[in-house]
């Protein structure tokens, strides 16, 4: 796990490698080095995970044709190398690094599909002069790219077509060639509709995320941009999925995620795992103790694994308990590790939270994990995580809608049967929608200005409704887990501690993909093969647990307690000055929800707040390269 940094269209510039690589030094604090052949200079910063000796980078292939600056871990590098061998490739380090790198001037962009894991990387072929970046399927590990605008006739400080590519988005910024200018349209967005993520569009004008499963080619032919993954298109491919369901399935699906589960325990370093008590994180937890017990190659774990939770006492969405039920299921012990949030911590840290974000995100929930990494970072270098279980598996309500909607059109006695054993939480969702329905209340769009409304009037947002597999497609590469894998992201980095994903193993995607509905959703249960897999393993108040809290903060109560944070926000003069909000009116909906007369929630609120604090921290002021605001916060 690390980060790469670079550009190309230069004829050389070591002090602007320096100035960006610096920028994410939290991502690689292990080993720091770069690389320059005019165009193209790559950076990379280090975080040993594997093969400390013989791992560094960039890394150039033994004839020198191929450079390559990496970020990520491809878990079946093993299987790839012998493979290689078998093409008549060698090997000099122990690594997956070599692996990529010989893997691509084996395939080319072909080998991408090849690897199982998470990665973002940048090659540079030195005969054809052409730089290759692409990102992983799933985008667990992100890319961003900014094209500098020339001078006109190109004169100026590079040329036309030149290109700043980064893992991070403040190396772009710090490369003092970007000015930091909001993207409006993306900042409506997630105001009025909630989301963010869900395209190559981020919170900054002129910076781009290269997508999942992309490939970017850069050479004097310009750029070119196209897909190299199939995998979203062959869950899409229209097979029809095995009729059935019975405990067959249940066994099959635990062998994969024991199997997806193995490979990601694969280091030279401690790895440990995020616990928040839910039925997904609990799932690896047994499994990595099961593993313990079955001599698997769980040296990296040790004798005992360590968990990390955030706890919440005396607060409603406290999952202590759950947390204790999924350690006590475990049978070889663990040592678990818990963090106690407070609300004034969240204000102590807020602002480090928000620049390790580096975009607004949808809650304070993220302040859970961020807390979390920070507490593992003292005993481990790697965690492990169930994000993506959700979106795999209907792990939210919206998905059983969708679910149900589809029944009734192709057999309404099923749908009738599925909606009575679904109506405690159909009931939930109702209450909800029915009060947004309630005339004479505040809505979002009160709390904003008019002409910044009506700018982006055309805007609209829209999900799949048409069966289950498209929405949990659209979940999986657009609506939801790319905003999620971007807090994962940059809350482990921050702490230099790489974050792994087994159930976006893209073997167990597939194999899931395979199974009938029935297999997700049956009986009012969703994640139905994940509840049966683990039944006599995790107890049932987890397996067969109805509500759903996961890691976030009990940010309602927060905003009770901090009250005048949120006040001094909404009051201060630049918040009064932005073109986004009608402060006036966003402090009448604030006094109101106080009182409990507002049927808006708190985390419009944050969304609010979070934008404020954000443009404070990027857009605002000046920041030297070791992250020193030289503006007030007022």
């Amino acid at each position: 796990m690390c980060g790469i940094a670079g550009y190309y269209g230069f004829d050389g510039d070591a002090a602007l490698l320096e100035r960006m690589a610096l920028e994410q030094h939290h991502r690689g604090p292990d080993d720091a080095r770069t690389f320059i052949d005019a165009p193209v200079g790559l950076a990379h910063q280090r975080l040993v995970i594997l093969d400390r000796e013989g791992g560094a980078q960039p890394m150039t292939s033994a004839d020198g044709r191929y450079v390559l600056a990496y970020n990520g871990e491809v878990y079946n590098y093993r299987e790839l190398r012998v493979e290689l061998e078998g093409l008549s490739r060698s090997f000099s380090t122990q690594g997956d690094t070599e692996v990529v790198l010989q893997s691509f001037a084996e395939w080319g962009t072909a080998a991408f599909d090849r690897f199982n894991g998470m990665f973002a990387l940048a090659v540079w072929d030195r005969h054809t002069r052409t730089l290759t970046l692409a990102r992983d399927p799933f985008g667990i590990k992100p890319l961003h790219l900014c094209r500098l605008p020339s001078a006109p006739g190109g004169e100026g400080t590079h040329p036309a077509d030149a290109w700043l590519f980064a893992s991070e988005i403040k190396p772009i910024l710090a490369s003092g060639l970007v000015e930091p200018r909001p993207n409006d349209r993306t900042v409506y967005r997630y105001l009025r509709y909630r989301i963010h993520d869900d395209g190559a569009e981020t919170f900054f004008d002129g910076i781009e995320r290269v997508m999942p499963g992309e490939v970017v080619t850069l050479s004097t032919d310009g750029i070119r941009r196209e897909m190299f993954s199939r995998l979203q298109r062959d869950l899409l491919d229209g097979k029809s999925p095995r009729e059935g369901y019975d405990a067959g399935v249940a066994d099959e699906f635990r062998q994969r995620l024991t199997t997806a589960v193995a490979m990601r325990l694969r280091s030279d370093v401690p790895v440990g795992t995020s616990l928040s008590g839910g039925l997904d994180s609990s799932a690896i937890t047994v499994a990595i103790d099961q593993l313990l017990g079955d001599g698997a190659e769980t040296a990296a774990v040790g004798t005992r694994q360590r968990t990390f939770s955030a706890v919440f006492p005396g607060y409603r969405n406290d999952e202590e308990r759950y947390v204790d039920a999924a350690v006590g299921a475990c049978t070889h012990g663990v040592r678990s590790h818990k963090t106690r949030p407070t609300s004034a911590e969240f204000l102590q840290d807020v602002s480090d939270f928000v620049r390790a974000q580096e975009e607004p995100v949808i809650s304070t929930g993220p302040y859970a994990q961020y807390r979390v990494m920070k507490d593992a970072s003292e005993y481990v270098r790697v965690m492990l995580d169930g994000q993506g279980a959700d979106e795999l598996l209907a792990g939210y309500v919206p998905q059983l809608v969708v679910h149900l909607k589809d029944l009734l059109t192709r057999d309404r006695r099923s749908a009738f049967r599925e909606l009575f054993a679904s109506r405690d939480v159909l009931g939930h969702l109702a209450a909800m929608r029915t009060r947004a329905l309630l005339p004479h209340r505040n809505a979002t769009p009160d709390l904003l200005r008019p002409e910044f409304r009506a700018a982006h009037a055309t805007e609209a947002y829209a999900v799949p409704t048409g069966n289950l597999r498209t929405r949990l497609v659209h979940d999986l590469f657009v609506g939801s887990l790319p905003a999620l894998l971007r807090y994962e992201d940059r809350n482990t980095m921050r702490f230099s501690v790489e974050g792994r994903v087994p159930f976006l193993d893209p073997e167990l995607v597939r194999t899931v993909f395979t199974l009938s509905d029935e297999a997700i959703i049956q009986g009012g249960w969703n994640k139905r093969v994940l509840r049966d897999a683990t039944d006599g393993v995790l107890p049932p108040s987890i397996s067969r647990r109805r509500n759903k809290i996961g890691f976030t903060t009990p940010q309602h109560d927060w905003f009770h307690e901090q009250r005048e944070f949120a006040y001094d926000v909404f009051r201060s003069s630049s918040f009064r000055q932005r073109p986004y909000f009608d402060a006036d009116a966003v402090l009448k909906a604030f006094e109101r929800w106080l009182a409990g007369r507002g049927d808006l929630d708190s985390m419009v609120f944050w969304r609010l707040i979070n934008v404020e604090l954000w443009l404070r921290e990027f857009v605002d002021g000046v920041r030297s390269v070791h992250g020193t605001s030289t503006v007030a916060a007022a």
